[in-house]
């Protein structure tokens, strides 16, 4: 990478300029290199052995205490994560008899150390395991750590923790001000807290740090946490060998105890009719030999489901999920059946025991085993029709949580919880922890449900919304690979000086990259210090430079001209079908960019990159989408070349990901669309969740957008361009181009009453009878401008806010 100018973005990810933060340190180098690091804690551990055995001993008793003897059955990796952590304690924290720290008898000795080593040894000394959450990352570079307690955050150097960990998780860590980086790093020993006992632990750290603070007023906050390390170690231990998972019970107060039971059929039309007859099940609408078994309708006026009966061939299964419930159900069936069925077998399977040995299988911080769980039948689903399952599922549970009693709120619904001053950072808690489920279903390559929608919807979105975007494609490669940007920008200038170029259509095309001398020259000298820089970053060093080339120099061509789409344009082009043909979408450039920064773009985005395990992105939160899109000519066809560029802003550079869209003239775009992700057909029918397919429409529908009769793009100058005024640092990283910012064309609240009505139970159909939804129109031939047009969204009925409160059946506050 180059280096950092003075006025450039500090690299750390501060938001402050490089003079105002890392300079001076940078300037001095760090205090202690890797080497003394590791030198000053042989050096210490080695005294302690030989002068502290007895105490050590006495330690090792207090920090492991009644896991003591289990401690052979961890694993290696689990292992070196507990010595370390005990280690550090015993080291710095712990208080011998006499009163003293192993490290303060150790440099009251004057040891022959360097001052590298002993300035280590002394930063340490003020340090101790706290607990943090992690607030924010930076893949490859940084974790932004929130005290629990105190509140106080910190930006740590983090190189692989910050690809592993997900945002909104809890860790207890010792923290130094500066370590071998120069910056703040974690040190060795760091423990995960799983989800579920959180809150109790929380609840208790606080609890012991108000009665330290009433017994020793007097004392520093840091002698409080020095003798947190056994406590943290102790939760730790017990997820691993007595994971807290509650004991489950289904509706009758019974164990849940998964029970199969098979029957040999001795006479199957009998069979049927029997159970066909049966007052207390229910076949398949569809007639398989399926039938549902319920107790009628509860309290609340839903099903309550007691087994499963299923007929294979010769055999009678049947499912329930306790003991009792399938001694009824074997009573039932050969009450009803009689002579046409003979029981064969009984299994059970302890959930609870199941759900404790997969996590302890797992442990804390240790990602699920892919594939199905033992047991399960290997039923063959396509991925796409897995996620819009799944995801349907958890939209339709979701929409109807925000409006159901919560009893961690009280009993209060979250809508309502969010109005309530006292329980609304209860509810924040509640919506990171789902983002945090989130990212780890990214991470595992599992449907992963994005629950960012529920900021807004229930206010709290407390975040706002960037004034202009961050770093685009061609700024970030210009960081990671020196000289890469230069490069472009001098073969734009040869290409646009070629006799011929026709400036309204002239693109850059492989052929060109391939003869131009200047460019596979500097790929085949830079491709080793590429491979180095990749290294670096955590990418691969496999991933070719040339298609970052190809886009950043046809981007050059025609002078860096971008789009940036509004928020909620962007939610409701995402829901427009591009219902045009080939000859009605035509681009502004040759060559240009869109960029999506909202979450309906980049969430798409994630869920692509997360069926590709290999990605260095996949699982990571991203940040900005820069797409390059460029207009392709051939003797026979016309097309559109898409580089989705998805950045999460970290180390790592901008992934590509290239799709060819043709476009022939009489030919709907939609059949493109078709050809290159294919629909789903299913029933009944679920919203589609192919994210290639969402992030082709969502672009294609942003560049008839861009080109439509009556939209004008407003062009928006870079705050780093800003003359005649001091810019100061800002939170986020912005471009230094200029943009065309495409606002959106609807009232934001009318967005947010959409994506409402999207979300209660009715609303599809709702939406079927009053809505008119947003969709392109030609122009009669008669007008003079015969560009198309965007209808946008709109509604034909009733209020919608009126019909939307019916539907909730909102209740009068107590």
């Amino acid at each position: 990478m180059r280096k950092s100018g003075r006025n450039d973005p500090c690299p750390c990810g501060s938001g402050k300029k490089y003079k105002r933060c890392c300079l001076d340190r940078d300037r001095s180098g760090p205090a202690t290199t890797r080497e003394e690091r590791a030198s000053a804690l042989s050096r210490l551990t080695q005294f302690a052995e030989e002068r502290l055995g007895l105490e050590e001993d006495v330690a090792y008793e207090e920090f492991y205490g009644r896991w003591e003897d289990r401690v052979d059955e961890l694993d290696d990796d689990w292992t070196q994560l507990s010595d370390a952590a005990f280690d550090m304690w015993f080291l710095f924290d712990y208080r011998m008899d006499a009163g003293g720290r192993v490290v303060d008898l150790f440099l009251a000795g004057d040891p022959p150390l360097g001052a590298g080593e002993r300035a280590y040894l002394e930063q340490l000394r003020g340090t101790a395991m706290r607990l943090y959450e992690i607030v924010d990352l930076s893949p490859g570079a940084s974790v932004d750590l929130r005290d629990v307690l105190t509140g106080t955050r910190v930006r740590v150097h983090e190189r692989l923790g910050s690809r592993s960990f997900t945002r909104h998780m809890h860790v207890a860590a010792r923290v130094v001000d500066r370590g071998p980086s120069g910056q703040s790093e974690i040190e060795s020993g760091l423990l995960q807290i799983p989800e579920l006992i959180r809150p109790s632990v929380v609840s208790q750290l606080a609890d012991q740090c108000a009665d330290h603070h009433r017994e020793r007023p007097e004392a520093e906050e840091v002698e409080f946490f020095e003798e947190m390390a056994p406590f943290f170690h102790e939760v730790w231990m017990t997820c691993l060998f007595e994971p807290p998972v509650p004991d489950l019970k289904n509706t009758d107060g019974d164990d849940l105890l998964l029970t199969r039971m098979r029957f040999d059929v001795i006479d199957r039309a009998g069979l049927e009719g029997a159970l066909d007859r049966s007052a207390d099940l229910e076949r398949d609408d569809d007639g398989r030999a399926v039938w549902h078994w319920s107790s009628g309708p509860n309290s609340k006026g839903e099903e309550v489901a007691l087994g499963l009966i299923r007929i294979d061939g010769d055999t009678l299964n049947v499912e329930c999920n306790s003991a009792p419930r399938a001694e009824r159900a074997r009573a039932m069936l050969e009450a009803l059946a009689r002579d046409a069925v003979r029981h064969r077998s009984t299994t059970h399977e302890n959930l609870t025991a199941t759900l404790r040995d997969q996590f302890r299988a797992r442990g804390p911080g240790r990602p699920s085993p892919g594939g199905p769980p033992a047991g399960a039948e290997a039923e063959e689903i396509p991925r796409e029709l897995q996620e819009a399952l799944v995801l349907d599922q958890l939209g339709r549970h979701y929409r109807g949580w925000i409006d159901e009693p919560v009893p961690a709120l009280r009993d209060r619904t979250p809508r309502d919880a969010a109005r309530d001053r006292a329980l609304r950072p209860k509810v924040i808690e509640l919506i990171e922890g789902l983002e945090g489920l989130y990212e780890r279903a990214l991470k595992e390559g599992e449907p992963a449900y994005d629950p960012s929608w529920m900021w807004s919807e229930l206010e709290l979105d407390h975040r706002g919304d960037a004034s202009h975007p961050p770093p685009l494609l061609h700024e970030r490669m210009a960081v990671a690979v020196p000289g890469i940007g230069p490069l472009c920008r001098r073969a734009a200038g040869r290409f646009r000086r070629r006799p011929g170029f026709d400036a309204a259509a002239g693109i850059v095309t492989a052929d060109d990259i391939g003869a131009d001398l200047e460019i596979q020259r500097f790929l085949r000298e830079t491709r080793l210090e590429t491979e180095s820089s990749a290294n670096q970053m955590g990418a691969e060093a496999s991933t070719p430079l040339l298609p970052y080339v190809l886009e950043m120099t046809g981007f050059e061509l025609h002078h860096r001209k971008t789009f940036w789409v509004d928020e909620a344009l962007a939610y409701m082009l995402s829901r427009t079908k591009p219902d045009v043909n080939g000859r009605d979408l035509r681009v502004p450039f040759p060559s240009f960019a869109l960029v999506f920064t909202d979450r309906c773009a980049l969430s798409l985005a994630e869920a692509l990159l997360s069926a590709d395990q290999g990605c260095p992105l996949a699982g990571q939160i991203l940040r900005v989408a820069s797409v390059h899109v460029t207009e392709e000519h051939s003797e026979s066809h016309r097309g559109l070349r898409i580089a989705f560029g998805l950045d999460a802003l970290g180390v790592d550079p901008p992934h590509l990901v290239i799709h060819r869209v043709p476009l022939p003239d009489e030919a709907p775009v939609e059949r493109s669309l078709d050809q290159l992700a294919p629909p789903m057909e299913v029933e009944p029918p679920v919203a589609d969740a192919n994210p290639l397919r969402g992030l082709l429409q969502l672009t294609l529908n942003a560049i008839l957008y861009a080109t439509s009769a009556g939209v004008e793009p407003l062009l928006r100058q870079s705050p780093l361009q800003a003359r005649g005024r001091r810019v100061e640092a800002a939170p986020a990283i912005f471009t230094s181009e200029s943009v065309f910012f495409l606002p959106g064309a609807i009232e934001i609240s009318t967005v947010r009453r959409i994506q409402e009505l999207e979300r209660i139970p009715s609303g599809r159909s709702i939406a079927c009878r009053f809505m008119v939804r947003g969709h392109w129109r030609r122009p009669p031939a008669s007008w003079k401008d015969q560009r198309i047009r965007w209808i946008k969204p709109h509604w034909k009925g009733p209020d919608i806010a009126a019909v939307i409160e019916r539907t909730y059946k909102l209740k009068p506050p107590d």
